[in-house]
């Protein structure tokens, strides 16, 4: 595959996962608004609007970590590697921590998944199967790890992290 190619279904990823996150946003703000209001005003029942906030909540904080993930703007720590930026020693403990990054997200992509394999039961009011809650794990940790290899890769051809 061409570098071009490989930008475009990059972008064309990033757009979706803002877009999914930034949806999910709305829908929560929606839901629990309307589930306020009907609060004070019982026009209708919103039992089920729990199970789709849970939903919606747990997608959007995984698919939001990853679009953070990709563009560098999650919250760090970075005291030591400022100290270090520039230097042979501030690349190598870039790469450390990266490499510290690509084992969790190995392990939290495998976890993520047997936990979404062994959930059978379903959602109490919706009836839909719990797994569809636990599934943003490996999605999102498939992601996450591309882009660790992605940065590890930039990190080995001695190229910044931009």
């Amino acid at each position: 595959m061409s570098i071009e190619i490989l930008k475009k279904v990059e972008d064309g990823l990033a757009l979706s996962l803002r877009r999914a996150t930034v949806g999910c946003f709305v829908g929560l703000l929606l839901l629990i608004g309307a589930g306020i209001f009907v609060r004070f005003i019982p026009l209708f029942p919103m039992g089920w609007a729990d199970e789709v906030i849970e939903w919606a909540f747990a997608w959007m904080i995984f698919l939001g970590s990853a679009v953070l993930w990709r563009e560098r703007t999650h919250f760090r720590v970075d005291l030591i590697p400022n100290w270090l930026a520039g230097s042979q020693a501030g690349r190598f403990l870039e790469i450390f921590l990266s490499l510290l990054s690509l084992v969790f997200f190995l392990v939290f992509t495998y976890e993520g998944w047997v936990l979404t394999m062994r959930t059978t039961d379903p959602s109490p009011i919706l009836a839909l199967p719990k797994a569809l809650w636990y599934l943003v794990m490996p999605i999102s940790g498939v992601i996450l790890l591309g882009y660790t290899i992605r940065d590890l890769s930039l990190l080995f051809r001695g190229r910044p992290l931009t």
